[in-house]
């Protein structure tokens, strides 16, 4: 009896498993691409509905908030020292970062500029950055 039970409920988890792997093939997938943060991107998902609105809207706002590509973005503004009130992104990324900082004794550094100067993308092409020596790398 226990063992006519135990093939009951195996046969209808295979039947549900079956059913939900058949109904997500019939999901379509969409692809929307386009540009932000100084670059291209490509999103590829499978969902009922189109979210094309909604996730350019989200990349627009991020890029706003943290793009440091975008001369109007939040970021760009303070690198300016333009007065602003800054936004959830913006707040979020740099609290952790002070942690990350905090946690690490300094060696992770909010400021990209001493790491993209070593990589040649800064202002100082080429160039390692006072606090860090050569040995370490």
């Amino acid at each position: 009896m226990k063992a006519k039970k135990s093939f009951i409920w195996l046969g209808i988890l295979l039947l549900a498993t079956i059913w939900i792997l058949v109904r997500k093939n019939n999901v379509p997938y969409h692809s929307i691409n386009g540009l932000v943060f100084g670059t291209i991107y490509n999103i590829t998902y499978q969902y009922d509905g189109d979210l094309k609105s909604e996730i350019e809207a989200e990349l627009k706002r991020f890029d706003g908030s943290l793009s440091p590509f975008n001369n109007t973005s939040i970021i760009s503004r303070i690198n300016r020292n333009e007065e602003i009130v800054t936004d959830s992104f913006f707040q979020t990324c740099f609290n952790r970062s002070m942690e990350i900082s905090e946690e690490t004794n300094g060696a992770f550094d909010i400021t990209i500029a001493p790491l993209a100067n070593v990589w040649g993308f800064g202002f100082k092409k080429g160039e390692f950055p006072d606090s860090m020596k050569i040995d370490s790398l």
